[in-house]
């Protein structure tokens, strides 16, 4: 399940897909705006991030508009919901277009980052208009085993996000700031299951302060092994490898 919630809105009741709806269907608006939120609902607790193919949410082939319009109440709903855009029928299988914008696992913890985000820069902002007029506060330690948002990340990021809390410990003697690794977390985010694990396992091991892109270095260099133009053995040194490079020289005492 993707969680007891879903996104909703506001500016949906007035949308002109839900009056459409309401006038082809011969029902209230509210009543529309409703049983909208219990079809969506329905994708997103029975469906797997939508079962996501492309830009939809999927559904298997037995689940019908018949069964769905069972459950709203009103016969033609999905119908109406594909004449609006709000459905795709394919004759396989029925789609919300743009599931994993709105709901999901991974939309939602895009928007409770936001979210925890916006209310850090509020709290920020009262606290600097305090401090100008009562001094600098004390500032408060934050352990690893109290950050909010551990807990709303997706299995694939949660073991390697907490290395990476780990080793900036180790690197910098404090955790960093909750609002700083929100950020980070939406870039991991952003950049995928495929791709953020490696791209944290490669910053750790040529001992980066911030989450690099790992573009294909295998981090085995060894001193000699080429010269320092960015080449070896013939081959241009991808960015990884000069990173890998520079940081020997450094090491050696050669830079």
């Amino acid at each position: 399940m993707a969680g007891d919630w879903i996104k909703f809105e506001t500016a949906t009741s007035d949308k002109p897909e839900v009056w459409a709806m309401a006038q082809s269907l011969g029902i209230d608006a509210d009543a529309v705006v409703g049983k909208l939120l219990r079809v969506w609902a329905w994708f997103d607790q029975q469906t797997q991030e939508g079962n996501a193919v492309g830009n939809g949410a999927s559904v298997t082939s037995s689940v019908t508009k018949a069964l769905l319009d069972r459950r709203v109440g009103v016969s033609g709903f999905c119908d109406s919901m594909i004449l609006s855009g709000w459905m795709a029928d394919d004759g396989q299988s029925l789609t919300l277009p743009n599931f994993d914008r709105h709901n999901g696992k991974t939309a939602k913890t895009r928007a409770m980052t936001a979210k925890r985000v916006a209310t850090h820069k509020a709290k920020s902002n009262a606290t600097s208009v305090t401090s100008s007029v009562s001094g600098a506060l004390p500032r408060e330690e934050k352990r690893r085993e109290e950050y909010s948002n551990i807990e709303t990340l997706p299995e694939w990021l949660k073991k390697d996000w907490v290395r990476w809390l780990d080793f900036r410990f180790a690197k910098d003697g404090q955790w960093m700031p909750e609002a700083q690794a929100d950020a980070v977390i939406m870039d991991l985010l952003r950049r995928g299951e495929a791709k953020a694990p490696k791209d944290i396992e490669f910053s750790i091991r040529i001992g980066a302060k911030n989450i690099c892109h790992d573009d294909g270095g295998q981090g085995s260099l060894k001193p000699g092994n080429g010269p320092a133009t960015g080449t070896q053995g013939g081959r241009k040194l991808t960015n990884a490898e000069k990173t890998l490079k520079l940081i020997e020289e450094m090491n050696n005492g050669s830079v």
